[in-house]
This record gives structure tokens, C-alpha cells and sequence, in this order.
């Protein structure tokens, strides 16, 4: 072997080595078990109670106006501490059945007790008169919901009659694009006590035959694929940046849109682009009462001609 000449440049190879520990868990009461590629440093699944994914009330309400009958001589109805509570659960079993236990719960933290709340404004108050005033105040009120919005005008390439050699069309300008930073949007999702229930880690689901003891794949949740999984190493072997030490993960956003009613009467709409987030569960993404839908943009709504 010889040796290389005095001033000749050597390449030496950097050689990176990522090691995997590899976590198998016990076989649930399903025949469901986890194959993680990395040690997890939680379950998120832990965090979600049996009651979380119900989105009703599941219970028979008896009637309050028995209940009434029932109440001491000088208290409230019975069962009830006082007759504001009283009133509040009255309300909640009347009228529509879509009232749910954590909007109930809203009402009453956010907004009753609310420190800038007063009953007296609402001495005249009238729900239509507010949805009028709301459906007159225009596009241009969008910006002023927080700070983070911004407007845009967004070009688009409209196809016309005339041959295009580079085919993208006459440019047309929408002007009105409302949006939010994508950035400031996951932080803020993050930041969320609801992100303890986020999938940081994919994982591979397995269901193990009880018979046979053979395991056979099964694809039930985003982080559980096997593009995710490859998505999750790629992005473990780029070079992190400099004096960072934070775990690397990926924040999957899955995005929709269609045009909405504003209401269920009159003609005021929108259309506004959500979005979700995949790393949690779709059992409690698709529950209404979890806010796993977060707004960020809205399109506005143009009226093309065909150019001649």
C-alpha cells in the first residue's frame, strides 16, 4: 500500500451513527400491540379518559319541571345549591339536545364568570340584531379578531379562449385573502394543555391473532404509516442546528376548505381554510367538543368572467 504524497489532499469519511431502541408493548385487551423505533418518552394515549370521546350527554335528563315538585319549602328546586345553577341546568335540558357537558362548562368559566362580563349590558340584547351587525361589518373586520392576521392579494392564472404557450392563463388579482401565520399557529397549538394527547413519535400497530400468534400490520392512525415513520428518521439524521438539544418531531397539518353558512338563516358566507393537526388520535379529532379545527385563512369570494 503506498502511502499518499506530501501535500496531496486525503478525503476521510464521516461516518454518523444513529442507534434505535426499539420498544415492543404488551398485547392490549384488543390483541393490539405498539412497535416504536425510539424509545418514547410517553403514552398520549394515557391522557384520554372513555368519557372524553363521547359527544353527548349519554344520560337520560329527567324532567326539571318533576323536580320542581320535589324542592324544599324555602330553598331551591331539589337537588340544586342555589337557583342560578338551577336556571343554568334548566336551560341546558330545554330546547336543543347539541348543548354539550364541556360547552355548558364554557358558558359558565368563560363567559358568566368572566371578570369584564355584566348581565346589565345585556338588558336589550337581541341575537339578530347582532348577526345583522356582523354580516354589515364586511371583510375588512377579519383583521381585527388578533393581531396575527394579515391580508394578501393572491395572483391566479385564469384560463381563456386565446392560445397560451406557457398555459397558466391571464393573470387575475383577488384582493381580501385574510391569513394567519402557519408558524404562530402551531406554536400556539403546542402550547395548548391538548397537546399532551399529540403522537410525537410513529410507531407500527400490530394485532396479534390469538390463535395462530401471528401479528398482522394494521393501519389505523397517521402516525402510524410508514411514510410518517420514514419521515421521522430522515428528519433524526439532518444536522441539527447549532447548540439546539430539543427533541426533533414533525407536526403533521392536514388542511380543508369549503364554503360555510354563517348562520342557519339568511343568505352571509365565508369561506375559510382549517386546519388539523395529525398527530392526534382521528377518534378525538373528529369529536366537536375537543377544538381540534383551527382557523386560518379566509378566502374571499370573486366573480370571474371569462376572459374573450
Amino acid at each position: 500500500m503506498s502511502l499518499p504524497e506530501v501535500g496531496a489532499t486525503s478525503s476521510i469519511c464521516r461516518v454518523i451513527l444513529h442507534v434505535k431502541d426499539t420498544v415492543h408493548t404488551i398485547v392490549n385487551s384488543f390483541g393490539l400491540l405498539c412497535e416504536y423505533p425510539y424509545r418514547p418518552l410517553y403514552d398520549p394515549d394515557c391522557q384520554i379518559s372513555p368519557s372524553s370521546l363521547i359527544n353527548s350527554l349519554n344520560v337520560v335528563a329527567p324532567a326539571l319541571e318533576e323536580l320542581v315538585m320535589l324542592k324544599h319549602a324555602n330553598g331551591p328546586p331539589w337537588p340544586f345549591a342555589d337557583m342560578s345553577v338551577y336556571r343554568l341546568m334548566q336551560w341546558m335540558y330545554s330546547g336543543s339536545k347539541h348543548k354539550s357537558i364541556h360547552e355548558i362548562n364554557c358558558l359558565v368559566h368563560e363567559v358568566i364568570l368572566a371578570e369584564d362580563f355584566k348581565p346589565q349590558e345585556l338588558e336589550n340584547f337581541s341575537t339578530q340584531k347582532e348577526n345583522r351587525l356582523l354580516d354589515s361589518s364586511g371583510p375588512e373586520g377579519l383583521s381585527g379578531f388578533s393581531n396575527n392576521w394579515k391580508a394578501a392579494d393572491v395572483v391566479v392564472g385564469v384560463p381563456t379562449r386565446a392560445p397560451d404557450g406557457s398555459g397558466n392563463g391571464q393573470p387575475y388579482t383577488i384582493c381580501g385573502l385574510y391569513y394567519c401565520c402557519l408558524v404562530e399557529a402551531i406554536k400556539a397549538v403546542f402550547s395548548k394543555a391538548s397537546a399532551s394527547q399529540f403522537h410525537l413519535l410513529p410507531f407500527k400497530c400490530f394485532w396479534v391473532n390469538p390463535v395462530t400468534e401471528k401479528e398482522q400490520r394494521v393501519y389505523n392512525e397517521l402516525y402510524t404509516s410508514d411514510s410518517w415513520i420514514q419521515a421521522h428518521e430522515d428528519l433524526q439524521k439532518q444536522k441539527a442546528e447549532a447548540g439546539c438539544k430539543l427533541e426533533r418531531v414533525i407536526a403533521a397539518l392536514m388542511f380543508w376548505s369549503d364554503e360555510t353558512h354563517l348562520a342557519d338563516f339568511g343568505t352571509s358566507k365565508a369561506w375559510p381554510v382549517y386546519l388539523y393537526f395529525g398527530n392526534i388520535s382521528k377518534y378525538t379529532r373528529a369529536q366537536v367538543n375537543c377544538h381540534a379545527c383551527h382557523q386560518v385563512a379566509f378566502i374571499p369570494s370573486a366573480g370571474i368572467s371569462m376572459f374573450c
